[in-house]
C-alpha cells in the first residue's frame, strides 16, 4: 500500500506539471517525468527514455542517473530492445540471470522497461534500473503504464 500511496502522489504531481500553459513539448514532457520518477526513488540507478531513431534502433533521449547511458540499443537486445520489439513491458527481478541484457554499468541488479505507443505505433521505452534485486512488481507496472499515458 505505501508503494501505492507514493504512485498516487507522483501521479499527481506529475498530472499539475504536464497540465501547465502554454502546452509542454513531447520532450519538455519526457524530461521532467524522467525526473520527477529519479529523484522521488532512491533505489533506481536509472530512470529515462530510449527513443526509435530508426526501424530497429532506439537511441537515448531524456534520462536521470548518474551513469553514463548505452547511446544506442537494438531491437531485440537487452531488456529495451526486447520490449520496443514485442511492444510489451518488461520486468526482470535479477539482470545477472537475464541471458538477454546488456551492462551498461555493475550496479544495476533489477530493471523494468515500458514501451511508450501512440495509436499502437512504438515512439521509445522508459526503462528504469535499481541496485536493488526484485525492484519492481505488478504495482509498479500498472502505474507507471498510467504515468506513460499521461504523455
Amino acid at each position: 500500500m505505501i508503494k501505492e500511496k507514493k504512485y498516487k502522489i507522483l501521479i499527481n504531481e506529475i498530472v499539475s506539471i504536464l497540465n501547465s500553459e502554454p502546452e509542454l513539448s513531447f520532450n519538455a514532457k519526457l524530461i521532467l517525468i524522467s525526473a520527477i520518477l529519479y529523484n522521488k526513488n532512491s533505489e533506481w540507478l536509472f530512470c529515462g527514455f530510449y527513443m526509435v531513431k530508426e526501424i530497429d534502433l532506439l537511441e537515448i533521449g531524456p534520462y536521470q542517473s548518474n551513469i553514463i547511458p548505452c547511446t544506442y540499443i537494438k531491437f531485440n537486445r537487452g531488456v529495451c530492445g526486447e520490449s520496443a520489439s514485442k511492444k510489451k513491458p518488461i520486468i526482470i527481478d535479477n539482470v545477472n540471470e537475464y541471458s538477454n541484457y546488456i551492462s551498461c554499468d555493475d550496479q544495476t541488479k533489477s530493471e523494468i522497461v515500458i514501451p511508450l505507443l501512440k495509436n499502437d505505433v512504438l515512439l521509445g521505452v522508459l526503462d528504469i534500473d535499481s541496485i536493488k534485486e526484485s525492484s519492481f512488481d505488478s504495482i509498479d507496472l500498472k502505474y507507471l503504464i498510467k504515468i506513460i499515458n499521461l504523455i
